[in-house]
């Protein structure tokens, strides 16, 4: 049996790597891009050194998920980084998620008493109301009051995705993890110092996170093939099966007979692959995906600076409006061995519907970026180098009523007998790095192991992981 891999994200590499683990046959791996990790891939930037897209964080609530990608590498390879994040607010940096008494010193003392009182008074109701909300906004106003409410989540939501009114309650409840009462007094009074959904720590391979992919394909090496920029094109299927995979290289078209006894999983993008599928599936449901799966692009500034180290956080969140950016790091952060002289600051930057920024030419973005930084207290800074990594159609928009759809969607795909879409691109689900790795390994061990039946329960297992910033 061969099994035919689309897509060199985290979730590929990690079906990959369970395939191997679990001498589960062949594989061949088709990516359209040069370098395998997808959307967590580390990149060379001239001789300055090297960075990811973005800050990626090793860390996660299942520790042997963690074991097991931490054993792709020697102990030696990994280092242990202090998690440091705060929220910018109205020109103070405060600790995320922001202590009652920082709100305080920020907002004023009137202000403060409106959001905890708002608060206290969210968390009773919740213990009467039986009524489920519906909406990002219904959500956060019934955990958190509106008071907070519209101080802390509905800017960042702005920029990010658009009207809160009009995102589904599965975006909010899979990025906003709130704490309880219980919780909240403990960490006033000071015994206890984190949530249950952070750590003081989080884990990063040295060099980058490239590093776990080079691992994976070197361990894989006898098992299979990378066809690296080969970009699929079109997904033929007769009877229930996909028959054949097109696929352009170097200029050329060509195709992949798939036998009976072989497998295709794809980890592209849910809307790509209705259109791969093209006749296979009905027009109405290609329809609705188009309209319901909706994905915002981001735009990464990477700014290089004559300073070893910009910033004393691993990310900051910034939800002013006035700053065109919304989240701030840095890879000295993560790695400093990365970078051969001075530091790489990234800021990240949404477009959509709302906020048409792609519009913008790379010089605008920067220059727009570092007007940004200036504003919030960055000036005596030295800019040596910069560049923008457009990454569009990546960022999932949770809209309401996409579940209905998405789920329709899904069932159909899975009645190809020798087919599934899964990961973050691939069943448009809201997760970090780890978190489709996991939803790779699980397709791998299933693939190996599980039935027909068992798939169900693999895809309720990883329809919901809470995001841990």
């Amino acid at each position: 049996m061969t099994i035919y891999i689309l897509g060199a994200g985290p979730a590929g590499m990690a079906v990959v790597d369970g395939l191997i683990d679990g001498n589960g046959g062949d594989f061949v791996l088709l990516e359209k891009g040069p370098c395998l990790g997808g959307l967590a891939q580390t990149v060379s930037w001239k001789n300055i050194g090297t960075h990811d897209l973005g800050p990626h964080k090793v860390f996660s609530l299942d520790e042997k998920l963690v074991d097991r990608i931490e054993n792709l590498l020697p102990i030696s390879d990994w280092l242990t980084r202090n998690k440091i994040s705060s929220i910018y607010m109205k020109g103070h940096y405060l600790p995320y998620p922001p202590s009652p008494f920082s709100l305080a010193g920020v907002f004023g003392l009137p202000s403060f008493i409106r959001m905890i009182a708002g608060f206290g008074n969210a968390r009773l109701v919740s213990l009467f109301s039986s009524k489920s909300p519906c909406t990002f906004e219904e959500d956060l106003v019934n955990r958190l009051g509106r008071p907070l409410y519209e101080v802390l989540f509905k800017p960042i939501a702005l920029k990010l995705w658009g009207d809160p009114c009009n995102l589904d309650v599965k975006l909010s409840q899979g990025r906003v993890q709130t704490p309880s009462l219980s919780e909240v007094v403990a960490r006033l009074l000071k015994l206890k110092k984190s949530s249950d959904y952070e750590a003081l720590t989080f884990r990063y391979p040295k060099g980058g996170l490239g590093r776990l992919w080079s691992a994976i394909e070197m361990k894989s090496q006898r098992h299979g093939k990378y066809l690296l920029q080969h970009k699929v094109t079109q997904l033929v299927s007769r009877k229930g099966r996909i028959q054949e995979v097109h696929y352009q290289a170097n200029g050329t078209y060509s195709k992949i007979e798939v036998k009976p006894n072989d497998y295709v999983v794809s980890t592209l993008p849910l809307r790509l692959t209705t259109k791969l599928l093209g006749d296979a599936l009905p027009n109405e449901l290609i329809e609705s995906a188009d309209e319901i799966v909706a994905l915002n692009d981001l735009l990464l500034v990477f700014l290089h600076v004559e300073q070893s180290s910009l910033l004393d956080e691993s990310w900051v969140f910034v939800p002013d409006p006035k700053i065109i950016f919304h989240r701030l790091s840095e890879q000295e952060s993560f790695d400093p061995e990365m970078i051969k002289k001075g530091s790489i600051v990234c800021c990240e930057i949404m477009s959509g519907p709302s906020r048409p920024l792609a519009e913008k030419t790379d010089e605008e973005l920067c220059a727009s970026a570092v007007k940004g930084l200036e504003r919030m207290g960055y000036s005596d800074f030295k800019l040596l180098d910069q560049h923008v990594i457009r990454l569009p159609k990546s960022y999932p928009v949770f809209r309401i009523g996409f579940e209905v759809v998405l789920e329709e969607l899904i069932q159909t795909l899975d009645q190809f007998e020798n087919f599934r879409s899964i990961g973050r691109q691939g069943a448009f689900n809201y997760i970090g790095t780890l978190d489709a790795m996991d939803i790779g390994y699980g397709f791998s061990a299933w693939l190996i192991n599980g039935d027909s039946q068992q798939w169900q329960k693999e895809r309720e297992r990883t329809n919901h992981y809470p995001v841990l910033d």
